[in-house]
């Protein structure tokens, strides 16, 4: 099965977990992980490996004991909300990432970060929402699918001392912002 970034299927496919339960990679989250290069080459193999916990959504890393890549993300110098700071928007999102100054090199790395739902018609089978090379991740600050304050304040906290990597295949111009400016604050949560 080629699942490189030179070869997009064109349907679904259903990749076989190490626990025999089944992760399917639908054409959306292809689109999707055109933001994180690299993935798509050993995300196959990454599923492969997986044991996935009995939850309706798993968010694991993988290790595949070789090095795969550098980690598209690093450890910075603590900001705040109000501090001025570089962001670049990212394929396939919404509003943009916080980035690392030009010539940051993340870390080698030999996990892949996979992350899944389990699906309404059929407890065996997850969805892959998205993967990328490295370590796990908390959502960005701007991300809807956060739902509390508490859950809210530790995305913040993370993206507040982590960045991206710059990687212009698939980020625009890097500019100058604050968490403030970007998250179009105040978040109102339910």
């Amino acid at each position: 099965m080629n699942m490189n970034s030179n070869h997009h299927p064109k349907s679904t496919r259903n990749i076989r977990t190490a626990c025999n339960r089944n992760i399917v990679i639908s054409q959306k989250a292809i689109s999707h992980l055109e933001a994180h290069p690299g993935v798509m080459m050993v995300l196959p193999e990454a599923i492969g490996r997986a044991r996935l916990p009995a939850e309706s959504f798993v968010e694991m890393e993988v290790d595949l004991g070789r090095v795969l890549g550098r980690a598209s993300r690093v450890r910075t110098e603590p900001c705040d909300l109000t501090t001025q700071i570089l962001f670049a928007s990212r394929t396939g999102r919404d509003k943009p990432s916080r980035v690392a100054p030009m010539g940051s090199i993340g870390e080698e790395t030999t996990s892949v970060v996979v992350i899944a739902r389990q699906s309404r018609d059929d407890p065996q089978t997850y969805i892959l929402v998205t993967a990328w090379l490295g370590k796990l991740a908390r959502r960005e600050p701007w991300d809807p699918m956060i739902k509390t304050e508490a859950d809210y304040q530790d995305c913040l906290r993370f993206w507040c001392s982590n960045a991206l990597i710059h990687d212009s295949e698939v980020m625009g111009e890097i500019f100058t912002s604050t968490w403030e400016e970007v998250i179009g604050l105040p978040r109102k949560f339910t």
